[in-house]
């Protein structure tokens, strides 16, 4: 955990770097939320079975409550059907905010649809080298 969030750290770091010389549209695959499941991403789907639109996360997400899906005005708390971890990590989701609530996990490389418990009921994640 602690190498990727140096790997984010120096991401940023290097971003602020090169500002002038990076276009602004360039995909920030360091921090996620740009609506694209990337390497080391895990992606919350708004629909099942659908590839659009996705709330991707690269850190851990306390509270949903200020998010929305990427380019939608849709708000990505509570409001998630499948998933699709993209991450070496184990990604923990929980029904309510700051970690609490219902807890799954999802293993690297899990796609699928949300159980009736986490079915729109997604309000946190985070990332973990070990499984529920």
């Amino acid at each position: 955990m602690r190498i990727k969030r140096l790997i984010a750290g120096l991401g940023v770091g290097i971003a602020a770097l090169s500002v002038a010389m990076i276009p602004v549209t360039t995909a920030n695959a360091a921090t996620g939320k740009n609506g694209v499941v990337e390497t080391g991403e895990f992606g919350l789907y708004y629909l099942q079975n659908s590839g659009l639109p996705v709330f991707d996360l690269f850190l851990s997400d306390s509270n949903f409550a200020n998010d929305v899906f990427p380019g939608t005005g849709i708000p990505a708390d509570n409001n998630t059907e499948s998933y699709w971890n993209r991450d070496s990590f184990w990604w923990h989701v929980f029904t309510g905010a700051n970690y609490t609530g219902s807890h799954g996990c999802l293993p690297p490389g899990w796609v699928g649809n949300a159980s009736a418990t986490f079915k729109n009921t997604i309000s946190s994640a985070y990332y973990s080298s070990s499984s529920c």
